[in-house]
């Protein structure tokens, strides 16, 4: 004969829960027991499986408990459908998220491999396709800071080459965007030379001022503007407090199909 009720115990074994997740479920009226005796002792029915299990599945699918009280005493299916629509919305915004932190760690990975492989103040070559930029007025190199609370993840400083050797270059911070529309800037496609490079806060554009001399006395012709960005500072530490940073400018002397 089918067992009438259960204790706490029992509905919780049953449903893999723990008997503090049911006393909470009465607390907020999600859940009560459906049978509480004079002697305090509280009892469900088979029935109230059902609707554990309907709890969780929505629990599943992103829903908070508010959001699960509402659902399941909700009597209008259209109504109850009009929320799942929108549960919907909600996870493919997260997931949309999701990919696009997948990808910067990605490029974070990838950037912090190949500063290892490559090493401090040594030149290298990389072919770097078009990419649109959103570059801000300039300004004097004491006034720039960029991190990723003010920029984002991606994010950068121009300066030119043509400034060289000055110690009052005006130079201009950009950001990567994913479209021409949101961009003012574009970084032509090509084959650029790229060396790294550590530096503190107070003197990056003299140590990048070094590293583009060190680019030059490797026999390197360059042009345009260098386009300098630290290499994952937000994410891992570096030795001595010191900050890793890429610089690559275009090489004239070389033409990419």
């Amino acid at each position: 004969m089918k067992k009438q009720k259960l204790s706490s115990g029992e509905i919780a074994r049953i449903c893999n829960l723990n008997k503090k997740t049911l006393f909470y479920y009465d607390q907020i009226n999600l859940l009560k027991p459906a049978i509480v005796e004079a002697n305090g002792y509280r009892y469900y029915t088979p029935d109230q499986i059902d609707l554990l299990s309907k709890i969780k599945a929505l629990q599943s699918v992103g829903f908070s408990l508010a959001e699960i009280k509402q659902q399941l005493y909700a009597e209008d299916v259209s109504e109850g459908i009009a929320t799942l629509y929108r549960q919907k919305q909600i996870i493919e915004e997260k997931a949309n998220e999701l990919v696009a932190v997948m990808n910067t760690l990605d490029l974070k990975i990838l950037e912090l491999e190949h500063y290892n492989q490559i090493g401090i103040n040594q030149v290298f070559i990389k072919d770097i396709n078009e990419e649109w930029l959103h570059v801000d007025k300039p300004s004097p190199q004491e006034e720039i800071r960029a991190n990723y609370l003010l920029d984002g993840y991606h994010f950068g400083i121009m300066m030119d080459i043509t400034d060289h050797p000055s110690e009052k270059i005006k130079i201009t911070k950009y950001k990567h965007v994913d479209n021409a529309k949101k961009a003012n800037f574009k970084k032509e496609k090509g084959r650029y030379v790229g060396i790294y490079f550590t530096s503190g806060e107070d003197h990056i554009i003299a140590d990048a001022l070094k590293a583009i001399t060190r680019i030059q006395e490797s026999g390197y012709s360059l042009a345009g503007q260098a386009f300098v960005k630290d290499i994952a500072s937000d994410f891992v530490n570096f030795e001595h407090g010191n900050i890793p940073f890429q610089m690559t400018m275009k090489w004239t002397d070389c033409k990419v199909k």
